[in-house]
């Protein structure tokens, strides 16, 4: 049975205490919800400033926690920046690295994602990896040999036992902040071809049990498509996962899918 996974990134929104009520207000959402023998996993990003308040609160709680940047080396003399090391020193789990709005505004290339990706597996922590695709083009093929260059730069010089810790959330941009997601046949297949491409890079398979989450656009109707689809694990959220409504509904939508799944098995 594929893993099934939903998280939010905050982006730069809640205040401090908003961001700790949240997270005591999902955990205990969570823990009400979500049966004891699901493995869905359930994640938030928030803000660097709250997050070992929120380490605190939720302690080993099944609700887990990351950060949305970190940088590329451990310790040393590297000015306002935060060690990967010291995250997993605070118990996250996920780092995200190279979202779009640090690649347009932070100036963040392809070796600086590289590194960074490098530097969260070295300290056992889960890249979050959004790919992009900027415009909708009527060439498919063009489109998905955009990606999976894009992909593959990202993830130069991995060891192929590491490529699958790896979380990849495919982003069509031109859905993002529309409240429509990318059409579901579009998304499947782009996300097979994507699969096809890391097994023929690294064999073994590795492509298909590869984990990869959509974002973009994405409306509770639309969610429940998505997930659905046997080649996508689940719901990468920015601004929809601010509303706490809309995201524990998304909950209950991978729990019911969770359910379906396990009786189709038996």
């Amino acid at each position: 049975m594929k893993k099934i996974v939903v998280c939010t990134s905050w982006k730069m929104n809640l205040r401090v205490t908003e961001s700790i009520e949240y997270a005591i207000k999902l955990d205990d959402f969570v823990n009400k919800n979500v049966p004891d023998n699901s493995e869905i996993e359930i994640f938030i990003l928030p803000d660097f400033l709250p997050l070992y308040s929120i380490s605190k609160e939720l302690g080993k709680s099944r609700l887990k926690y990351g950060a949305m940047n970190c940088f590329w080396e451990d310790k040393g003399a590297y000015t306002g920046e935060v060690s990967p090391m010291f995250l997993r020193e605070i118990g996250c789990s996920y780092v995200m690295i190279g979202h779009p709005e640090r690649r347009k505004y932070l100036k963040e290339d392809t070796e600086m994602i590289n590194k960074k990706l490098k530097a969260c597996l070295r300290n056992n922590l889960i890249p979050v990896l959004p790919i992009i695709e900027m415009e909708k083009e009527s060439d498919r093929k063009l489109t998905c040999d955009k990606l999976k260059d894009q992909l593959l730069s990202y993830i130069d010089g991995v060891d192929k036992r590491e490529i699958n810790k790896i979380f990849i959330i495919y982003e069509p941009a031109w859905a993002i902040g529309t409240s429509n997601a990318a059409p579901v046949g579009h998304t499947y297949q782009i996300i097979g071809e994507l699969k096809d491409a890391l097994d023929k890079e690294f064999g073994s398979s590795i492509g298909q049990k590869q984990i990869f989450l959509y974002g973009g656009g994405v409306r509770i109707d639309s969610a429940k498509e998505i997930m659905e689809l046997d080649n996508i694990n689940g719901i990468g959220m920015g601004k929809a996962g601010l509303n706490f409504k809309f995201f524990t509904c998304a909950i209950k939508l991978a729990t019911e899918l969770e359910n379906k799944l396990r009786n189709r098995e038996k």
